[in-house]
């Protein structure tokens, strides 16, 4: 097209055939003074009374905006994505440029992909913490995860973040954020023991259930069962005592073992393994509640919640790490938001019973 052609002899591009045809712009007007248009080279246009041109499909102003989602971050928690660290063969993105992107995707993420919706009925939830030092200053995530009687998977709730390390007011300020209606269905706590999550069960009127892994694992740091210890026959014989008070149903089959326990913690030389055996002789009911309340099918461990904190190390660890607080933070949410449920299953003594049911 040659500059100066007007427009009312120029056909516009259209279908051709029987039922639509081309058609001429005879009734395009200038914006400046309602003259006739003529093409001005490819994208000028020019006005026949003024002489005024102007452009036509104009390109946006400045670089082009990276269009970003959520789904990149998401990949790359589920390791679907290798980390920004590794080498891509024949990538045309360098690793600094790799990892912008993955920044953008995390933002996305955290504005907005949405919570997973609780689960209606009773709830039992599965808490524990996780403390980071971040900028000189020690950082809490408290994270808490929520299921059904009948279900075999938790749905993760939004962590609350607090300054300082873990403490009872953290628990308080943590459980107090969760949505009132909520808060009221939960029946069980399952935890590590921690005295905040303690003070809550017992204030809310919850039924505790302390984690028997953080209880043999103390005892295993003290006490192997394995030849290759110190002590092995002292610790086949404190394992075989906590597992039969862990196990029995009737508390008069364990009370010589209580006993028993309560010996080995007043001659042992070492102060942490009888600071744990009077521990557990003092508040061993609450390892047993599963057994107390079938009906609920409670979980023995809080491996549910130690998995998420592990999927939230994992996903720092492959991304360079963090620099802020708050940084962090968006990846907790990241991993909280792509898995949304984590697998939980009932107590050792009630899984039967739960798949014939």
């Amino acid at each position: 097209m040659t500059v100066g052609t007007r427009l009312d002899r120029e056909p516009c591009s259209g279908f051709s055939g029987d039922t639509f045809s081309c058609m001429t712009k005879i009734h395009e007007k200038s914006p400046c003074c309602r003259g006739d248009v003529r093409r001005f080279g490819g994208r000028r246009r020019q006005c026949c009374a003024c002489g005024k041109t102007w452009r036509v499909w104009k390109a946006r102003r400045g670089r082009k905006k990276l269009r970003i989602s959520f789904e990149l971050a998401h990949r790359f928690v589920l390791h679907r994505v290798l980390p920004t660290r590794a080498p891509y063969a024949g990538h045309r993105l360098s690793r600094n440029q790799r990892q912008y992107r993955l920044i953008l995707s995390r933002h996305r993420c955290v504005t907005a992909c949405p919570w997973p919706h609780p689960p209606d009925g009773a709830l039992i939830v599965i808490a524990d913490a996780l403390v980071k030092y971040v900028g000189g200053r020690w950082q809490t995530w408290y994270f808490m995860l929520v299921r059904t009687r009948t279900d075999t998977v938790a749905t993760v709730l939004p962590p609350y973040h607090r300054s300082g390390t873990e403490t009872v007011a953290g628990w308080r300020d943590a459980f107090d954020s969760l949505d009132p209606a909520l808060r009221d269905r939960i029946e069980a706590l399952v935890c590590d023991g921690h005295r905040g999550l303690v003070y809550e069960a017992k204030w809310r009127g919850w039924l505790l259930q302390r984690c028997h892994f953080h209880l043999i694992a103390r005892i295993q740091s003290r006490r192997s069962k394995w030849r290759t210890s110190r002590h092995p026959e002292e610790g086949k014989r404190i394992f075989a005592l906590v597992k039969r008070v862990l196990t029995e149903r009737t508390e008069s089959d364990i009370a010589s073992c209580i006993t028993e326990l309560e010996a080995v913690s007043w001659r042992t030389p070492s102060r942490d393994l009888a600071h744990t055996l009077k521990g557990f002789v003092n508040h061993f009911q609450e390892f047993r509640t599963y057994l107390q309340h079938p009906d609920l099918k409670l979980p023995t461990t809080n491996n549910t919640a130690e998995a998420l904190i592990g999927l939230v190390e994992e996903a720092s660890r492959r991304a360079r790490g963090f620099r802020t607080a708050a940084a962090f933070h968006e990846w907790v949410v990241c991993v909280c938001t792509t898995r949304k449920t984590l697998c939980c299953m009932p107590g050792r003594k009630d899984i039967n019973h739960f798949y014939q049911s």
